[in-house]
């Protein structure tokens, strides 16, 4: 990984662990086997799958072997679970998409770090709002973003009367970024962090900077407070939870070790990492002492 891509995962358990949401080993016993998916078919009730990097990445890409995961795990009568960081658009959106390339996930097997924010914003105290007299933020993301935002009320305006930035992909050209660093040097300001991952992988196998990464610049160069929706943080982990059947053996399958790996130790989840994509095979064993963080398997292809 990247030096402060490792930071800033870093920065994320420390976050998690100082709210007290979760304390406990993130290692197994032992080296994680490599396994494929067969092989633990029947160890679990529930699988839960990342979407970019680990079934498909951007356009009509899908991954070897996804879809005959899916399939199988369709074909045993599986809970199955699309949990992604991808917060440009609504879970009915994002279903879609992923039906268009193969995975049929339904609206309520889908769940999105932006569908959290509604939650987050009707469980602020009286007077806890960061917004004032409306409900406006500087938005940085892709167009179909501000359907999110709209779906809580909120507009996504060039100069908003309350100091929130609201970012969900890296697509900040330096202009952006100087509006929303004038905007967040504001008193009380706030980023809201909708897609928290740091660096996310390309199709042709190299991998590039996003929303997290840019987030994170961001809160350096303001000193602002942050608010971080999605993988690992346990909101998510706690709507996932919400939707499988009570006392469901459940394993999240990801290409990130901040995010998804982790983030299924503070959700009580088994893990299976996909190497190679978001994780280069030649850093992980370092890269794993770094964070402190080991999956329960790696899963081949």
């Amino acid at each position: 990984m990247e030096s402060l891509e490792l930071e800033i995962y870093g920065r994320y358990r420390a976050l998690v662990e100082k709210s007290g949401a979760f304390s406990g080993r993130t290692s197994p016993d032992g080296e994680p086997p490599r396994v494929r998916l067969s092989d633990i078919l029947d160890r679990y009730d529930a699988f839960c799958f990342d979407g970019y990097g680990t079934l498909y990445n951007r356009g009509d890409f899908v991954y070897p072997g996804a879809k005959e995961w899916f399939g199988a795990l369709r074909r045993a009568g599986k809970q199955i679970r699309l949990v992604t960081n991808a917060a440009s658009n609504l879970d009915q959106a994002l279903a879609e998409e992923a039906d268009a390339r193969g995975f049929d996930f339904t609206v309520a097997e889908t769940i999105s770090s932006g569908s959290l924010l509604k939650g987050w914003l009707s469980g602020l105290p009286a007077g806890g709002s960061p917004f004032g007299a409306g409900r406006e933020v500087y938005y940085i993301g892709r167009a179909t973003g501000v359907n999110v935002l709209a779906e809580c009320g909120i507009a996504a305006v060039e100069n908003p009367v309350s100091a929130v930035v609201a970012i969900s992909s890296s697509t900040a050209t330096d202009e952006m970024y100087a509006q929303a660093v004038a905007i967040l040097r504001r008193p009380g300001a706030l980023l809201l962090v909708l897609n928290p991952d740091a660096w996310a992988p390309r199709i042709d196998g190299t991998r590039a900077p996003v929303s997290g990464e840019l987030c994170e610049r961001l809160r350096r160069e303001t000193g602002c407070a942050a608010e971080y929706f999605g993988k690992p943080f346990p909101g998510i982990w706690q709507k996932v939870r919400a939707t499988l059947p009570a006392g469901a053996k459940a394993v999240m399958i990801g290409d990130t070790l901040g995010t998804d790996v982790y983030g299924a130790y503070v959700a009580g989840f088994d893990s299976a990492l996909v190497v190679g994509r978001n994780e280069p095979a030649a850093e992980l064993a370092a890269d794993e002492k770094l964070l402190g963080v080991r999956p329960t398997y790696y899963l081949e292809p």
